[in-house]
């Protein structure tokens, strides 16, 4: 079945770059030469740029969860306690996942669009000495809440516990330095600021972690960082990898190598406060304290059911965005613009998102947002976006 091009507007995937998508279709090669292994080479080099580390950055074949479920079952034991911040669906699947695996789990339970004060994480730490690691969220997709990683991380570092952090949704577009925040697990996936297909994870351990490794007796067969680890010293993987993924992976982070991160991370923050300028132009509350990079939750005027929003931009102008979770849907949507998102893609989704509101009642002018982001852009004085 084949579906019909739609503008992604959603937490990811994302739209990709046309030349990055073409190499999807590259003939397969196998995998166990001297050319492929230098290949892996130069792709390990250019992950730990984008971690921001010198700690070896393992590639996986899955989804984002089961970098996750790598995180877990690599420093831990059946019975050990962790702390859990739980800000929304993501810090909720962390404690899962721990559970699932019989792991002793603390929330620090979060009310929808805060952030954790890091003050409340070394009060569990002090109170209880037996903590083995700390799981956050940088990104908080279902809130589009932003963790301050860098402060937890001093905290932390403290104590004798590990400090875990799911990047999936905020590697490369917010500043993330493994080392220097000092974090112990970084896991991150291919479908969101990466600008590429879904399938591809990656997670870097320190040595305080794997140390833990070393201890772990949830280790399973997949996932076990020995054997990524003896692998990745050899520039190669312990199983079949995904090889058209790879060759896409190896020109996206040339791109972002040669660019830089900080001129990424600015570029995608301008097309982010774009978006958010025409937003509130529009009369439209945002959800959230402190907002995150390329996730914007927006709250539906009163008497709009959000969930009719979703389903106009995508019935009649081919736009795609993200319904809220569970008893949120009628009242709140999300906008995402990872990936390669222009400044005229962002027009067009004000444009269509202003009629969309105006033929549901709401009395603002339908260009309005259009109009405040495109006057926007000039004074920012940047050129186009992805």
């Amino acid at each position: 079945m084949l579906f019909k091009k739609k503008l992604l507007m959603v937490l990811g995937p994302a739209e990709i770059e046309d030349d990055i998508l073409n190499l999807g279709s590259h003939h397969s090669v196998y995998s166990r030469t001297p050319e492929f292994t230098e290949f892996l080479k130069g792709i390990n080099k250019k992950l730990q740029y984008l971690f921001v580390t010198k700690n070896p950055v393992f590639t996986l074949g899955n989804s984002g969860t089961g970098a996750m479920e790598a995180a877990v079952t690599n420093i831990l034991s059946r019975g050990e306690r962790v702390i859990v911040v739980n800000g929304g669906c993501f810090g909720e699947r962390w404690a899962h996942i721990c559970r699932k695996h019989g792991v002793e789990v603390e929330e620090i339970k979060l009310k929808y669009g805060e952030v954790v004060d890091p003050k409340s994480i070394k009060m569990v730490l002090d109170r209880d000495k037996t903590i083995k690691a700390v799981f956050t969220t940088q990104d908080e997709t279902t809130t589009g809440a932003l963790t301050d990683i860098k402060s937890v991380g001093e905290v932390v570092k403290n104590y004798n516990a590990l400090f875990v952090v799911d990047a999936v949704s905020s590697l490369l577009v917010e500043p993330l330095e493994m080392d220097a925040f000092n974090c112990d697990v970084v896991i991150s996936s291919s479908q969101k600021a990466l600008a590429l297909p879904p399938g591809l994870a990656f997670i870097s351990f320190s040595p305080k972690a794997m140390n833990s490794v070393r201890l772990s007796n949830l280790r399973c067969f997949y996932f076990d960082a020995i054997d990524y680890l003896e692998n990745w010293e050899r520039n190669q993987t312990p199983f079949t990898p995904p090889i058209s993924l790879l060759f896409q992976l190896d020109a996206r982070l040339t791109k972002i190598v040669d660019e830089g991160l900080p001129a990424i991370q600015h570029r995608y923050r301008t097309i982010t406060q774009m978006l958010r300028c025409g937003l509130l132009e529009l009369k439209l509350e945002l959800s959230g304290k402190v907002l995150a990079n390329c996730v914007t939750g927006v709250n539906s005027p009163k008497n709009i059911d959000a969930s009719e929003v979703v389903k106009i931009l995508n019935d009649k102008y081919n736009i795609v965005v993200a319904p809220a979770p569970g008893e949120l849907k009628t009242k709140l949507f999300r906008i995402g613009n990872f990936g390669n998102i222009s400044r005229n893609d962002v027009l067009y989704v004000l444009k269509s998102l202003g009629e969309a509101l105006m033929s549901l009642g709401h009395d603002v002018p339908a260009d309005a947002g259009y109009k405040a982001a495109q006057a926007f852009f000039e004074k920012a004085g940047d050129k186009d976006g992805y």
